[in-house]
């Protein structure tokens, strides 16, 4: 580490260029190619996976999820003229739609009048796409969002909901990052007091990240990537990449006061903390390959994008960071950290500090504070015990999504019998073929109609 160090020190500016020049070629590359995630999430050897290979087989048109058309009347009925001559031909236009396997109205006989409500103020189709959810175009579903929406008048509310509405509903990504990074900014110049050394935890961990999406994009071309895979790859990316390079920065700016050379900080920070970087990036490269063994195919793309992206995130906090050390010198610390160094010369090390001494308590108790520590983690993690888990709803969306007042509208109605608009079977006709139950297996769910409640 420190031969590595000292060089990536002395030629700071060809290792600049170099991070430089691979961040923005490999941005090209990716912006020119495009994306290719592959978005089948599917469990291998299971009863609902090989159910739904039947059903392609069988029923190649209607063998996708299906999502719902919602529309609620101010005054009068769903089934007034009026109102079919503005909802009807929308759904038409649906089913024609390539891609669409079908639409089930309420006016279709029979078997639509269990898709009116009661008191005939609200209504539903259901519109059953080819493929699943994650599958569908984006382009297709907004199609069939602006053409549903486009019916909707003054006194006639139209909203959707399902799984494939809802991907197109989901807000643009990029924005909790930004917020993420600003926050840290903030934290690091409190605490180093520094502008520069400041930047230099994010300055490393964009860099990181920003390969490593760059990277994943183009893989995604060759294996199956998901699209959640750049996402958690910038939540980990970044998490690692400004922890790693803190360590070096908090080590390199320690030596500095305490009178070294620059570039005799830097490699002793490298050497030390550099070695703990490597550690902790191997080990979290250990613990998401641990998601390798637990079969689930979709799970593997997600497992390569992260890796890599904390793989360049630990290579550019060992040969980025110390160049950029470098171009700082002595300005990694504060205005104030150098008055202090030039006015009163070296600081001594301290050794009577907070760290010092709970070390110190530590070391000489050892067996009764690991006691403690134990029954401390025991009485956190009991609440464990009564946990409850279960899936969101569209429920949980924002109240101004069309996904969450769809939700509302169906929720709203209550009807004995085959009618029964609840909770429950909004549930049920937007869910993806299969569902989770309390135990993890997957299942296929029943029909609304099997089960009738009200709210």
């Amino acid at each position: 580490m420190a031969a590595l160090a000292r060089w990536c020190y002395r030629h700071r500016l060809v290792v600049l260029l170099l991070w430089v020049g691979a961040l923005f070629g490999l941005g090209l590359s990716a912006s020119t190619a495009g994306t290719d995630y592959a978005n089948v999430f599917s469990l291998p050897d299971t009863d609902s996976k090989s159910a739904y290979d039947q059903m392609a087989k069988a029923f190649p048109n209607t063998s996708g999820d299906t999502d719902t058309v919602v529309w609620k009347v101010d005054s009068g009925s769903v089934k007034d003229p009026s109102v079919q001559s503005r909802i009807q031909p929308a759904l038409d236009k649906i089913a024609g739609m390539k891609g669409v396997g079908g639409v089930t109205g309420p006016y279709s006989g029979a078997r639509g009048a269990g898709q009116i409500s009661s008191d005939g103020t609200i209504a539903y189709a259901q519109i059953t796409f080819a493929d699943q959810a994650n599958a569908v175009p984006k382009d297709l579903v907004q199609k069939v969002v602006d053409t549903a929406q486009n019916a909707g008048r003054k006194g006639l509310q139209v909203e959707l909901g399902g799984q494939a509405v809802q991907r197109v509903e989901e807000p643009p990504g990029g924005i909790a990052e930004g917020v993420g990074i600003l926050a840290a900014a903030v934290v690091l110049f409190l605490a180093f007091g520094s502008f520069y050394a400041a930047l230099l935890p994010i300055g490393v961990a964009v860099f990181g990240v920003g390969t490593g999406l760059f990277s994943t994009q183009l893989l995604s071309h060759t294996t199956d990537i998901p699209d959640l895979a750049p996402l958690l790859a910038t939540l980990i990316g970044l998490g690692v990449g400004i922890d790693y390079a803190l360590f070096i920065v908090t080590r390199h700016r320690r030596g500095l006061q305490r009178g070294l050379d620059p570039e005799e900080s830097a490699v002793i920070a490298l050497n030390t903390s550099g070695r703990a970087v490597l550690f902790a990036g191997g080990t979290v490269c250990i613990a998401l390959a641990g998601m390798l063994v637990t079969n689930l195919r979709f799970l593997d793309g997600v497992v390569i994008g992260t890796s890599l992206t904390v793989v360049l995130s630990v290579l550019a906090a060992t040969t980025l960071l110390p160049a950029l050390l470098g171009f700082l010198g002595i300005r990694v610390l504060s205005r104030k950290q150098r008055r202090k160094l030039a006015a009163n010369g070296v600081e001594p090390e301290r050794t009577d500090n907070l760290a010092v001494r709970w070390s110190a308590a530590v070391q000489k108790r050892p067996r009764r504070i690991a006691v403690f520590a134990l029954v401390v983690m025991a009485v956190l993690a009991f609440p464990v015990l009564s946990l409850r888990l279960g899936a969101t709803d569209q429920g949980n969306d924002d109240s101004s999504t069309t996904t969450r007042q769809a939700y509302d509208l169906l929720a709203t109605v209550s009807a004995p019998g085959s009618t029964a608009l609840s909770r429950w079977s909004l549930r049920a006709v937007t869910r993806p073929p299969w569902s989770r139950t309390s135990r993890g297996r997957r299942t296929w769910p029943r029909s609304p109609r099997c089960r009738p409640r009200t709210v």
